[in-house]
C-alpha cells in the first residue's frame, strides 16, 4: 500500500458494514463509518423502554463461527466480545388446532418430533442428509466465494448437480416437499424456510430447501445479553481498530468526479477514494443519482413488528414461536397481489426466556412479527389497526386468553420505519427475493459494474440476508478491497 493510507468511507453501520470496515482498518486503510442513526446495527437494532429490553430486527442467531472470522483475521478472541450459548429447543410450531412441535437442536430429537405427526424418522432424516450434503458444496460455491465463471464455481455448479438434479431448479420448495415428505405439518415448518430470504415456498426453487440444514442441522445460538450484544461487539473491535464511526450523519447524495468519491450528508461532506455501501443496493443507486428499475413482484416482504411488554410469563411459549395460518399458500398470494392478510402466521421471540434483565419480573418481551408486502405506499393507521386487532385475536385464541390488557408497553415497526431507519426500498428487508434460481445466482454483486471503486455489503447483495452472511458479506468484500485496492 502507498505511504498515505487510501481514504475508506463506510456508509451504514449495520453487520455487513461494521464488519467490512474492521477488516479494512486491520488491513491498513484509513476508514470511516458514516451512520444515519445514534445506535449501530442497522436492522438489528434495540429498544429499551420502561424496564423491557427488544431486539428490533433480526432474533435468530446461526452460525455464529461466520461471526467469529471477523475477530479472528484481526488477530483477536471472539469471546472477548461476545459469547453465546445453543439452543437445545430452537422454535415452537404451533397449528391452527392448537397442537404444537418442537424442532430441537439434535436432528435426531426433532425426526421423534416428527413421528408424532406419522412422518417416519428414517424418511426425515434421509432428507435432511441429502440437503446436508448440497448445503456443504453450496456454502463454498454459493456463500463464501464470490459467484463467477471460474474454475471453483463451474466445479462445485457441477457437484451440485450430480447430488441433486435439474428438476430442483425448476419445482417450487413446496411441491418438491409435498412430493418427497407428504406430512401437511412437517411440509409447513420447512416451507417457512424460504421466509428467511423474504421469498415465498410456492415460488423459490427446491434448492433453498438447504435453508432448513443451517437451523435443524447446524444448530441455533442465544448470544448472552442478547442478539444486540453482536454489533455492540463489531462496534467495539471497530474502535479499538481505530475506525472513526460518525453518528447521526444522513447521506444525502453521492458524487464521483477525479477518481474520488464526495459523500454529502446534512452535517458535512466527506471525501473517498473507495466507497463501501451497507445500505439497501436500490437505495444506493438513488444516492448516486442513477434510475433504478426493480419491479415489485421481485422484491423480498417486509413486516410489522409489535413489540410488546407483556405483565405475564406464558410457560407453554419458548424463545422462538411460529402460530401458523390455516391456508398458508392464501397468505403468500395476498402478500404477492398487495390484499390485507387476512390470516397471518405469527412470529413471536421472547429473549426474556432466556436474558432475565430484558423484562421486569412476572412479565415478558414479545417481538411479534408478521410478513407484509414491500410496499410502503398501502401503510396506513387505517390498516395497522386492523392487523393489530387480527394478531391480538389469533394470539388470544391460541393461548386462550386476553392479552390485550395485558400489554403495558408497545411500539412498533412498519414497513415504513424500515425504509425510514435503514434505507430498505419499499420497506423491502432483503432487497431482492429468490423466487428463482436465475435470482438466486443473479443476486446483486459487491462490486459495482461502472464505478470500479464503489463496492456493496449486507442483506440486499451476495450472499444474502441474516446475520451470518451479512457478516460474511463484510469478509468476503473487506478482502476483495484489500486485493484490488492495495
Amino acid at each position: 500500500m502507498n505511504q498515505k493510507k487510501k481514504k475508506v468511507v463506510v456508509i451504514g453501520a449495520g453487520i455487513g458494514g461494521l464488519s467490512s470496515a474492521a477488516i479494512l482498518s486491520f488491513a491498513g486503510f484509513d476508514v470511516t463509518i458514516i451512520e444515519q442513526n445514534e445506535k449501530v446495527g442497522g436492522k438489528a437494532n434495540v429498544l429499551e423502554k420502561d424496564g423491557y429490553v427488544f431486539d428490533m430486527g433480526p432474533s435468530l442467531l446461526t452460525l455464529p463461527e461466520w461471526i467469529d472470522e471477523v475477530f479472528t483475521f484481526c488477530l483477536k478472541n471472539p469471546r472477548d466480545y461476545y459469547t453465546y450459548k445453543r439452543l437445545s429447543t430452537v422454535t415452537r410450531y404451533f397449528f391452527p388446532d392448537k397442537s404444537h412441535l418442537d424442532v430441537k437442536s439434535d436432528l435426531n430429537d426433532t425426526a421423534e418430533e416428527f413421528e408424532k405427526v406419522g412422518l417416519a424418522k428414517n424418511q426425515f432424516l434421509d432428507f435432511m442428509r441429502k440437503w446436508d450434503d448440497i448445503y456443504s458444496i453450496s456454502s463454498k460455491t454459493f456463500l463464501e466465494n464470490n459467484i463467477g465463471l471460474n474454475k471453483a464455481f463451474l466445479s462445485g455448479a457441477l457437484k451440485w448437480v450430480k447430488k441433486s438434479s435439474i428438476s430442483d431448479l425448476s419445482t417450487s420448495m413446496s411441491t418438491y416437499n409435498n412430493k418427497h415428505i407428504s406430512n401437511d405439518r412437517v411440509e409447513m415448518i420447512l416451507n417457512r424456510f424460504a421466509t428467511y430470504t423474504g421469498s415465498s415456498p410456492f415460488e423459490t426453487p427446491a434448492f433453498m430447501n438447504q435453508l432448513g440444514v443451517v437451523e435443524m442441522i447446524k444448530g441455533a445460538y442465544f448470544p448472552y445479553q442478547g442478539i444486540y450484544s453482536i454489533p455492540l461487539a463489531l462496534k467495539k473491535l471497530c474502535l479499538e481498530l481505530g475506525v472513526k464511526i460518525k453518528m447521526n450523519c444522513k447521506v444525502e447524495n453521492i458524487n464521483y468526479r477525479k477518481k474520488k468519491f464526495t459523500i454529502e450528508t446534512k452535517n458535512e461532506t466527506v471525501d473517498a477514494n473507495v466507497l463501501l455501501s451497507n445500505v439497501d443496493f436500490f437505495t444506493t443507486q438513488k444516492l448516486l443519482g442513477r434510475k433504478i428499475n426493480v419491479k415489485y413482484q421481485n422484491l423480498s416482504t417486509s413486516c410489522l413488528v409489535f413489540y410488546w411488554g407483556i405483565k405475564q410469563e406464558f410457560p407453554s411459549l419458548e424463545l422462538h414461536n411460529i402460530l401458523f395460518t390455516k391456508d398458508y399458500k392464501n397468505e403468500f398470494e395476498e402478500i404477492r397481489k398487495k390484499e390485507l392478510i387476512s390470516d397471518p402466521s405469527i412470529y413471536i421471540n421472547i429473549s426474556s426466556k432466556m436474558e432475565k434483565s430484558h423484562a421486569p419480573s412476572g412479565c415478558e418481551n414479545w417481538f411479534v412479527m408478521i410478513n407484509l408486502p414491500a410496499d410502503v405506499k398501502s401503510m396506513n393507521a387505517d390498516v395497522i389497526k386492523k392487523l393489530r386487532e387480527l394478531v391480538i385475536l389469533k394470539i388470544s385464541n391460541f393461548l386462550k386468553t386476553n392479552i390485550e390488557p395485558l400489554i403495558s408497553v408497545e411500539e412498533m415497526l412498519t414497513p415504513i420505519d424500515v425504509q425510514k431507519r435503514t434505507g430498505s426500498h419499499n420497506g423491502s428487508l432483503y432487497g431482492e427475493n429468490q423466487n428463482s434460481f436465475s435470482a438466486i445466482v443473479n443476486r446483486k454483486k459487491n462490486r459495482d459494474k461502472k464505478l470500479r471503486k464503489l463496492y456493496y455489503v449486507g442483506g440486499t447483495v451476495r450472499p444474502g440476508g441474516g446475520i451470518p452472511l451479512a457478516a460474511k458479506s463484510g469478509l468476503n468484500t473487506a478482502k476483495l478491497i484489500v486485493k484490488n485496492e492495495s
